[in-house]
């Protein structure tokens, strides 16, 4: 990483890049008393995923909070953040999902946690299928090293060859919405 505080600038544009910005707060990176940080956008939220499990609260839509939930976890195994936690998904007034705190994200390792990955919006797929090294460049290589770089797209061919197996096992309606 270039610099830890410009982590979540690289989260924004890669998020922009496949769709997902909606799910996250507009960040700004700024200068403080010499030092770089991040200023990010206060977004309403009515609990965390911590505390909704905890007061075994249903979301009003079951369907489009699980796809959300799907959505957020193509995302995080994406960027490898290695703290994801239920404190890091907040639940908006609208009942959509919020990811924050992404201080762990963009490991260099190049696995992916399967198990994780049911099923996948299909706009989401093709997005990720589309996605060059060179768009990743341009949009985060003042926030991304080369081998970041390099780990993100080695992640996404890892995502979508598990979504294209999986839909040949088992078919594109119990993959795809």
């Amino acid at each position: 990483m270039k610099g830890a505080t410009t982590v979540q600038e690289a989260i924004d544009r890669l998020a922009g890049l496949l769709g997902l910005a909606d799910k996250m707060p507009v960040t700004i990176e700024y200068r403080f008393r010499g030092r770089t940080g991040s200023l990010a956008w206060w977004m309403e939220s009515l609990m965390d995923e911590g505390e909704r499990l905890k007061r075994k609260v249903e979301p009003p839509d079951r369907t489009a909070w699980n796809d959300d939930m799907f959505r957020q976890r193509v995302f995080m195994e994406l960027v490898h953040d290695t703290d994801r936690n239920l404190t890091n998904v907040l639940v908006s007034p609208q009942w959509r999902v919020i990811m924050i705190d992404f201080t762990r994200a963009f490991r260099l390792w190049d696995t992916v946690r399967m198990a994780e990955l049911h099923r996948i919006d299909r706009r989401l797929l093709a997005r990720l299928e589309a996605l060059s090294r060179d768009e990743v460049t341009r949009a985060a290589e003042a926030h991304l090293t080369p081998g970041e770089i390099d780990a993100v797209m080695k992640r996404r061919d890892l995502i979508v060859a598990h979504y294209r197996a999986r839909m040949k096992q088992l078919g594109e309606v119990r993959v795809l919405y």
